[in-house]
């Protein structure tokens, strides 16, 4: 019959009845002393956690362990290590008997898995589970997910000795998984704080001299001078160095990489900006789903070429409107922005040339394609590139 830990006798459940008992537990004491070792020596945290897992399984004679970790936001799961002589497809189910010990934040031991209610949930190709014990790992008030371990061939049962050795490792494992989160989060942190003092530099610095030297090419341009256009050039080239600093200075004030996953808030905020700025009517069109993930260069790099297409909208359209759509389906996204201008001047070379090789660029290095054309029946031009993501390929 299944039970839960509860304070019945366990002395029919010896360690190893042919073992020595103070041996057994040195044993398992050095193996935590180990596995604690491994841990101050900032040991990669999946190899720790699969140490963890087959240091429980080992220690406690069973035919298989785990560890179920929840990702930061509990929504998912991070990692799943096992120890066993088998190989799985896929996790385990969230409501099943392996994240029981987490759900309900105590300790669980059953002598036989099939007659407890709760035991769903076994991924394929696992074996079939009769003796089990879980302990949850936590950190101070959090829940990040369990350890477990089944079947226990040389004694048929788990005892409270083996719940005790669990949950010091586990405790060791909370304590690996909190210390790579937070060693992630200030890394973050301080790639963020870097970005923030590179765009004030660049405002407080390059910004002023780029406007003084505009200034002055203005005073020459009201005098009568033979090098009229040798200074028509260089006032374009400072109003093309300007407005790619100041979109630079507010993507380095305002995402990090990490933000870069919020693709549709950002193009927002990008959207946005530019209308207040250039006082064209602007829009964004977006999918109602978006896929799981999308790989932090095409983020990007959609981020980069909406901001580009755009500024080229402000400075050479001459546009009363802009729409930006981003679709999406199972493998690929892609950024479409159009406007109502004049369309594309392809003789001279005016900065707008520039920016379109600068979408190519960056559209190729995201793995993705890129088409700029002027829209034969509304006028206006179309910039549209697409990206593969999670199994797609590059289209041609």
């Amino acid at each position: 019959m299944g039970r839960k830990s509860d304070g019945e006798d366990h002395s029919r459940h010896k360690l190893h009845p042919h073992e020595d008992y103070t041996g057994e537990k040195l044993n398992r004491f050095a193996r935590i002393v180990e596995v604690s070792f491994a841990l101050s020596s900032n040991t990669d945290l999946e190899s720790l956690l699969q140490k963890i897992a087959d240091s429980a399984t080992e220690l406690t004679g069973a035919e298989f362990g785990g560890l179920l970790v929840l990702s930061k936001d509990g929504s998912k799961y991070e990692y799943f290590n096992i120890s066993g002589p088998f190989k799985l497809n896929g996790f385990p189910d969230d409501k099943g008997i392996f994240s029981i010990p987490y759900r309900k934040g105590t300790p669980l031991i059953l002598d036989d898995v099939r007659e407890y209610p709760e035991a769903v949930g076994i991924p394929p190709g696992h074996p079939p589970v009769k003796a089990f014990i879980g302990v949850p790992l936590s950190f101070r008030d959090k829940i990040l997910g369990s350890l477990f371990v089944g079947n226990s061939p040389s004694r048929g049962n788990f005892c409270e000795e083996d719940k005790d050795l669990l949950m010091a490792l586990a405790a060791l494992a909370a304590v690996a998984i909190e210390n790579t989160r937070l060693y992630q989060q200030s890394k973050q942190l301080a790639r963020l704080e870097e970005r923030k003092r590179i765009a004030q530099s660049l405002h407080e610095t390059v910004l002023q001299y780029l406007f003084t030297t505009g200034l002055e090419v203005e005073k020459c341009l009201d005098q009568a001078d033979p090098c009229l256009e040798k200074l028509l050039i260089i006032q374009r080239l400072i109003d093309r160095a300007s407005e790619d600093l100041r979109s630079t200075v507010f993507a380095l004030s305002s995402h990090s990489s990490a933000d870069m996953k919020e693709l549709p808030a950002i193009l927002a905020e990008l959207i946005e900006e530019f209308e207040v700025t250039s006082g064209v009517r602007s829009s964004l069109l977006l999918p109602r789903h978006m896929p799981s993930e999308i790989p932090p260069a095409v983020s990007e790099a959609i981020y980069r070429i909406a901001r580009e297409a755009l500024s080229n909208v402000k400075k050479h359209a001459r546009a009363s409107a802009v729409a930006v759509t981003l679709s999406c389906d199972e493998h690929f996204v892609s950024i479409t922005i159009q406007d109502n201008g004049r369309g594309l001047d392809m003789s001279g070379t005016s900065g707008l040339h520039f920016g379109l090789l600068t979408m190519k660029e960056v559209a190729s290095n995201a793995n993705g394609e890129i088409v700029i054309l002027s829209n034969e029946d509304d006028e206006g031009t179309i910039v549209r590139a697409i990206f593969p993501v999670s199994g797609g390929e590059k289209k041609t």
